[in-house]
């Protein structure tokens, strides 16, 4: 299950001249926290903050939507793993 939940600032980081662009979205699939989705001009900037997801950090996204569902197809990728 993807969610998206909504991040807010505290009033003291809070940049006035953007207070009328949408929040922060996390990106969550299933119990793993996938990354963030920054809103920008032209859509929403994903960062990541799990490894499994960095191939998608810094891709610009049209929407939270297009966001969640790119990393939820790289978390069903298979990881390696180093064998010792």
């Amino acid at each position: 299950m993807t969610r998206a939940q909504t991040a807010y600032l505290d009033d003291d980081t809070l940049d006035l001249s953007v207070a009328d662009a949408p929040p922060a979205r996390v990106i969550e699939i299933g119990d793993i926290t996938a990354g963030i989705a920054v809103p920008e001009r032209g859509g929403v900037r994903f960062f990541s903050s799990e490894r499994r997801f960095d191939g998608l950090d810094g891709t610009l996204f049209r929407t939270v939507e297009q966001a969640a569902r790119a990393a939820r197809e790289k978390g069903r990728q298979p990881r390696l793993r180093a064998v010792v």
